[in-house]
């Protein structure tokens, strides 16, 4: 409740123009972070970069589980900042641990987590929440990287502008109170999530016809798997 009351004074301060300074932390406070050009984007600039670093570029109505204050948020996915439209130009939402952004329409949730991804690297950042389940959950990452320019080695080559690029979606599970690890969407791997259960697993998979390439499937196989726990 600590950490949610720190970002309700920090949200209050970015939308009156940051009239008064806050205090988010013992060392940092809403004055350094608005002039924090790191964390910051300026409106007037202008990418010329080709391609796009958001899933979706549109600021939607969203609350900060622990608050009712409705703000207009986007995930830049490049950057793994939630960002914040605030009279017109656009800040950061001061990432905490554990924090949920929900938003209005839509039933889309990201939660600001550690985890480990694919190649054992722990990180902490913004995943989605494709099944939200009190025993079990899953998420996956939106994340895009910068593919650099390729300059012609011949003649017979072309000239490649460097690119915002979407990466392969990864998926990834929290057991209980156990750590965010990635979920491997083959059935072997799905089927032997709780050991025990793996005939009951199996039969659910096949009977619903679950596609793992679908959210809305491995929504309800999470639902399912919280089920049996």
């Amino acid at each position: 409740m600590k950490k949610i009351l720190f970002l309700s004074i920090s949200l209050t301060a970015l939308f009156s123009n940051f009239a008064e300074a806050q205090v988010l932390s013992a060392q940092q406070t809403v004055n350094d972070i608005a002039t924090n050009e790191r964390r910051f984007n300026n409106k007037n600039a202008v990418d010329k970069t080709a391609g796009s670093k958001y899933f979706n570029e549109t600021f939607l109505p969203a609350k900060i589980v622990g608050s009712n204050e409705i703000i207009l948020v986007r995930h830049n996915a490049y950057t793994d900042d939630m960002e914040v439209s605030v009279n017109d130009d656009i800040k950061i939402v001061p990432a905490e641990t554990n924090m949920v952004i929900n938003m209005v329409n839509g039933g889309i949730s990201y939660e600001y987590v550690p985890y480990t991804n694919e190649k054992g690297v722990k990180k902490e950042g913004y995943l989605k929440l494709v099944s939200n389940n009190p025993k079990v959950k899953i998420y996956k990452s939106e994340t895009v990287y910068l593919k650099p320019e390729v300059h012609p080695a011949s003649g017979y080559d072309t000239y490649k502008p460097a690119a915002y690029t979407k990466m392969k979606d990864e998926y990834f599970i929290k057991i209980g109170d156990s750590e965010i690890k990635t979920l491997s969407l083959k059935k072997k791997a799905i089927v032997s999530i709780v050991p025990e259960k793996e005939k009951e697993i199996a039969s659910f998979i096949k009977e619903n016809k679950i596609s793992f390439s679908e959210d809305a499937d491995l929504n309800q196989l999470g639902r399912f798997i919280n089920s049996l726990m």
